[in-house]
């Protein structure tokens, strides 16, 4: 059927205008308490109440084409009735001259699925959406079991394969979400403020678990034998094929085929997950190099020759962004001119022959001269020679956490705000649950930092640690 001959065309009118946030605000509350109601649905005074609560705790919320001295019930009775217009609920009358509100069945589709993208952004998840061995788990725990119903069976274990599928592609487009946003972030604070997001979001929430608790190799040989020992068996497979005979038009040959081809499409998922693993640990890596690279080439003073390439590219960068193209190469060309050269004559290439002198030999000796050319050269090679090993970072924090189970970034930089301290920082971010047993929060304040502002975390201790 045409998607459209189920959606009405006015449907998604409440999207988009100025109120979007006020309306989807107010249909997630009112489907919240919904749900929590009557199968038969809920009484209208319940759900104007349930918005008046809503308003009465954002003041800030506006509603078009109303007074401006306009009560919150006013508002209220507005929202619903433009959620009744555009069709995403019903409101009828019983025998009790109750007004009864229900949502349309597309609605509670499209509102379940609005929710899930809601929790799932980079500011952090409400809910662990990410469940790999839950649905793993439940193919295993349904291909062991004996039973009968082995189309069912074998139903149900597609559904949670395909949902397992559908997580793991979240993540690897989650990963190179943030893979773009290197290239795109040019500030210190938003690099290290995405770090933060995405270990709490990814590495905590979905990563680490998918490569430890969540790991799926336990069951997966088990998964392909059991699928396998299905295909092989004749009996069990002409049960499959016979449940399977309405949605092949009663062609039982086909029937077969369907059955076969959703074995063989299971089999090849699971034979392909180390593949699909490693190439989400490559994006993985990708994006914590990176990150690290690029806030390092930005902590570059303006004496370093880094720093003063860095500031050229920003310049260029704002001028071509604001179409000043030939202002930039103009004061751009100053800085590249070669010096200039008349043509040569041809005598002037002539050259009289000089006597043959035996050249002595020469050998290379440290130079005890500090030039700038030197201290840039001591500088280059420092920059290799500081590391910051998972040891290093573990004895650092254990000095913090034998008085404390927790510390906070600006407790660090309270009183060292040099850029090896931000280094520092960056690292116990990328050890975090990983290869130390620690977790990160992200926090509402900000640190003051003497070159850019930074949002706090803290720093909780793990029981390994």
């Amino acid at each position: 059927m045409d998607l459209f001959q189920i959606i009405p065309t006015n449907f998604f009118n409440l999207l988009s205008g100025k109120n979007q946030n006020l309306y989807m605000n107010a249909v997630f509350e009112v489907f919240k308490a919904y749900e929590q109601g009557s199968i038969l649905g809920m009484d209208r005074q319940i759900a104007q109440q349930v918005i008046i609560d809503y308003l009465e705790m954002h003041p800030q919320e506006e509603v078009d084409d109303l007074e401006l001295d306009a009560t919150n019930r006013d508002k209220a009775n507005q929202i619903l009735r433009r959620l009744e217009e555009c069709e995403w609920i019903d409101i009828d009358v019983n025998n009790d001259y109750v007004e009864i509100l229900n949502f349309r069945d597309y609605a509670i589709t499209i509102i379940d699925a609005l929710k899930a993208i809601g929790q799932d952004t980079m500011y952090g998840y409400e809910d662990e959406n990410h469940e790999f061995r839950g649905y793993i788990f439940t193919a295993y725990s349904l291909l062991t079991n004996e039973h009968v119903e082995y189309a069912m069976v074998l139903d149900q274990v597609y559904k949670n394969t395909i949902a397992f599928v559908r997580e793991i592609r979240k993540l690897d487009s989650r990963l190179k979400f943030y893979i773009r946003q290197i290239i795109e972030r040019s500030e210190i604070k938003d690099l290290i403020h995405l770090l933060v997001n995405y270990k709490v979001e990814l590495v905590d929430q979905a990563y680490y678990r998918l490569k430890t608790s969540d790991n799926v190799n336990k069951y997966k040989l088990e998964i392909v034998k059991r699928l396998e020992l299905f295909q092989q068996n004749p009996v069990i497979m002409e049960l499959i094929a016979r449940e399977y005979l309405p949605k092949a038009n009663n062609n039982y040959e086909l029937a077969k085929v369907k059955a076969n081809k959703k074995i063989d499409d299971m089999i090849d998922i699971y034979n392909s997950l180390d593949w699909i693993i490693d190439e989400i640990d490559n994006k993985n890596k990708v994006y914590v190099n990176t990150t690290i690279a690029k806030i390092k080439f930005l902590l570059n003073d303006d004496v370093n020759v880094i720093g003063k390439l860095n500031r050229i590219l920003k310049f260029t960068a704002s001028s071509i962004k604001k179409r000043k193209y030939e202002q930039a190469l103009k004061q751009m060309k100053p800085l590249f001119t070669l010096e200039s050269r008349q043509i040569l004559a041809q005598n002037s290439l002539f050259t009289p022959r000089g006597a043959y002198a035996h050249a002595q030999p020469q050998y290379l000796q440290a130079s005890t001269e500090v030039t700038p050319s030197n201290q840039l050269q001591e500088e280059f090679y420092k920059e290799f020679e500081t590391t910051f090993s998972s040891d290093v970072i573990k004895k650092y924090l254990l000095a913090y956490f034998k008085t404390r189970p927790s510390i906070r970034a600006s407790d660090i930089l309270r009183n060292d705000m040099t850029d090896e301290a931000i280094m520092r920082l960056l690292y116990i971010l990328i050890y975090a649950g990983d290869e130390l047993d620690y977790s990160i929060v992200p926090l509402k304040t900000d640190i003051e930092h003497q070159k850019f502002q930074l949002r706090d975390f803290e720093i909780i201790r793990g029981y390994e640690l």
